[in-house]
C-alpha cells in the first residue's frame, strides 16, 4: 500500500554515554528570527509539486541505476540548470521541458520569475541558515547568443557571463575555480575535461549551511549495520525525549529534525527491520508534506556522516527515461531561442558534497549543462525511539514552500 510523503531533511543521531554539546555551538533560541515564509500562488504550488515529483523520480532512477555507494542529489540545482537551458528552447523541445519538469502552460518568463522568487525566498527564510545559489553561462567566443536570452539569464537567474575558448586548458581551470569558489571549496573539481567542441555551458552552484535547532549529545563508536550486513563503527548524535514530528508508515518510519528557526528541516526515512531502501523508495511520492506526522516525544540516534557523490553519466539517461529526449538529439533539439546556430545538450552532470555533524549540516551541489554546436496547556505525547542504525534515506527542504533542496541515502 503506497504511502505519500515528502522527504526532507538531515537528522541527528547519537546515544547515551556521551559528551554534551554546548548549545552555543549551534544557535541560541533567543537569537532566532521568525521564519520568513515563501508565499506561492496556486499555479506556483502546482509547479513546486511537479518539480518535487520530477526530482524524486530522478533520485529513484539514480539510486536504482546499479552504481555502488550512496546517492546525494539536489533536485533544485538540476531544475535551475535545466530551467536556464529551457529558457532558450522553442517548439516541441520547450514543450518537453515543460511537460517533464512540470511547468505545464507556464511561459518562459513565468518559469524564470518562479525560480527568481524561490531563490530570493530561500535566502531570506532563515537568517541563521546560509543559502546561496550562483549561476553562470560560459559562451564559446564563436557562438553568438541572442541578446534576449542573455538578458533573461541575467535578469531572472542573476547569471554571470563568460566568453571563453573551450579548447584551452585554462578554460577548464577557470570553470573548476568558479565552482570551487561558489561552494567554498566543497566541489574543488567539477569537471575532469572539456569537450573542445562545446559551444555553451550553463552552471548552477548551491551552498547550504544550517545549524541544528536541537542540542545533541555524542556517542563514540556505535554500531551501524551497512547494506552488506557488516557492522560499521560510527560516531552518533543523540537526543532524548524531544518533541519532533514523527510518523509510522508500516514499512518505514519518518522523523523530522529542524534547523535554525524551523524554516529548513531534515526528514529521516528509516526502513523497518526486514525492509530495504530499495523496497521503500518506490513508495516515496511528493504529496501532503505533513502526511500522518504527529508531535511525538522522540529519542533519536543519528550517525554523523559525510558523502561525496557525482552523477557521472547517469543523469541524461534518467531524464530520457522520464520523457525528456529532444534536447539531446542532434538534429531535433530546438534551442533557437539561444542562438541561430543549432545546439543540442551533450552533458549534464551534478556533484554533491554533504557533511552532517553535531553543529549542523552543510552541503554543496553543482550542476553543469553543456551544449554542443548542432499553544494550549501541557500535552502528553506518545514516546518512541528512532535508532538509525541501518541504511536510511533523507531529504532537506524549505518548509513554507515545500521545496526539496537535497535527497540522499546512507547505507555504508
Amino acid at each position: 500500500m503506497n504511502k505519500s510523503f515528502i522527504l526532507l531533511c538531515t537528522v541527528l543521531l547519537l546515544s547515551p554515554a556521551c559528551s554534551k554539546i554546548d548549545r552555543e555551538d549551534n544557535l541560541r533560541g533567543s537569537d532566532l528570527k521568525p521564519i520568513v515564509p515563501i508565499q506561492l500562488t496556486k499555479s506556483e504550488e502546482s509547479v513546486r509539486n511537479a518539480s518535487n515529483d520530477f526530482g524524486i523520480n530522478t533520485f529513484r532512477l539514480l539510486y536504482g541505476g546499479g552504481t555502488a555507494g550512496d546517492v546525494a542529489f539536489s533536485p533544485l540545482s538540476l531544475s535551475l540548470a535545466l530551467a536556464m537551458a529551457a529558457e532558450g528552447a522553442e517548439g516541441e523541445t520547450w514543450k518537453q521541458f515543460a511537460d517533464v519538469i512540470g511547468w505545464d502552460a507556464a511561459t518562459k518568463e513565468e518559469v524564470g520569475a518562479y525560480y527568481q522568487k524561490m531563490i530570493e525566498g530561500l535566502v531570506k527564510a532563515d537568517e541563521s541558515v546560509q543559502f546561496t545559489s550562483s549561476n553562470s553561462f560560459w559562451v564559446n567566443k564563436n557562438l553568438r547568443l541572442r541578446s534576449a536570452y542573455s538578458s533573461l539569464l541575467k535578469d531572472y537567474f542573476d547569471a554571470e557571463a563568460y566568453e571563453v575558448d573551450f579548447t584551452l586548458p585554462a578554460t577548464l581551470e577557470q570553470i573548476n575555480k568558479w565552482c570551487s569558489d561558489k561552494t567554498e571549496g566543497k566541489i574543488p573539481q567539477m569537471l575532469a575535461e572539456l569537450d573542445p567542441d562545446t559551444a555553451l555551458m550553463l552552471i548552477n552552484a548551491l551552498l547550504f549551511k544550517a545549524p541544528w535547532a536541537l542540542t545533541w549529545d555524542i556517542e563514540k563508536d556505535r554500531n551501524f549495520t551497512a547494506a552488506s550486513g557488516t557492522k560499521v563503527k560510527k560516531d552518533y548524535l543523540y537526543v532524548k525525549d524531544r518533541q519532533l514530528a514523527y510518523g509510522d508508515f508500516g514499512d518505514f518510519e519518518l522523523v523530522r529534525a529542524p534547523y535554525g528557526n524551523g524554516a529548513y528541516q531534515m526528514d529521516i526515512i528509516l526502513p523497518k527491520e526486514g525492509k530495504t531502501l530499495a523496497e521503500i523508495l518506490p513508495q516515496v511520492e511528493s504529496g501532503a508534506v505533513n502526511y500522518a506526522l504527529l508531535p511525538t516525544e522522540v529519542t533519536l540516534h543519528l550517525p554523523k556522516w559525510s558523502t561525496d557523490y557525482s552523477t557521472e553519466d547517469a543523469l541524461i539517461p534518467a531524464l530520457k527515461t522520464q520523457g525528456l529526449t529532444l534536447p539531446f538529439e542532434t538534429f531535433k533539439a530546438d534551442f533557437s531561442g539561444i542562438s541561430e546556430q543549432p545546439l543540442f545538450i551533450n552533458l549534464i552532470q551534478q556533484k554533491v558534497k554533504i557533511d552532517v555533524t553535531e553543529k549542523g549540516t552543510e552541503f554543496a551541489a553543482v550542476t553543469v549543462v553543456g551544449f554542443l554546436d548542432g499553544s494550549a496547556g501541557p500535552v502528553t505525547y506518545p514516546k518512541v525511539t528512532v535508532d538509525v542504525n541501518h541504511p536510511f534515506a533523507y531529504t532537506i527542504r524549505e518548509t513554507t514552500s515545500g521545496t526539496i533542496l537535497l535527497l540522499g541515502t546512507l547505507s555504508e
